[in-house]
């Protein structure tokens, strides 16, 4: 078993970091794009579902998100333990097992 904090883990956490949003190019803190007319960045999420903002159909508000530099549910996955191994995320099980809180604008666990 390896460390966590070993630097191969670390270099393979970095590989997900990015100082720019991949779809929106805005820096990190500041908020993702977005438009009336296709919606806006394909990564900012709906700060009341924590999902896709872009696919959120609901009537409400969705806030705007900001780009923090990794993408979205992987620190949620981090803080879990969620984690398929160093840098790789289990996103599947942030979006079915967890629920989204919208106070604290983080993905928790199962109760």
């Amino acid at each position: 078993m390896t460390d966590g904090n070993s630097p191969q883990h670390q270099d393979l956490r970095l590989l997900y970091f990015a100082e720019r949003c991949p779809d929106c190019t805005v820096e990190i803190g500041d908020e993702h794009d977005y438009n009336d007319e296709d919606g806006g960045c394909d990564v900012a999420r709906c700060l009341v579902t924590g999902l896709q903002r872009l696919m959120c159909g609901l009537d409400h508000d969705c806030g705007r998100d900001v780009w923090t530099g990794w993408p979205p549910g992987h620190l949620d996955c981090e803080r879990l333990g969620w984690m398929f191994g160093p840098g790789l995320p289990d996103l599947a099980r942030l979006y079915t097992e967890a629920t989204w809180d919208a106070e604290q604008q983080l993905w928790m666990p199962p109760a």
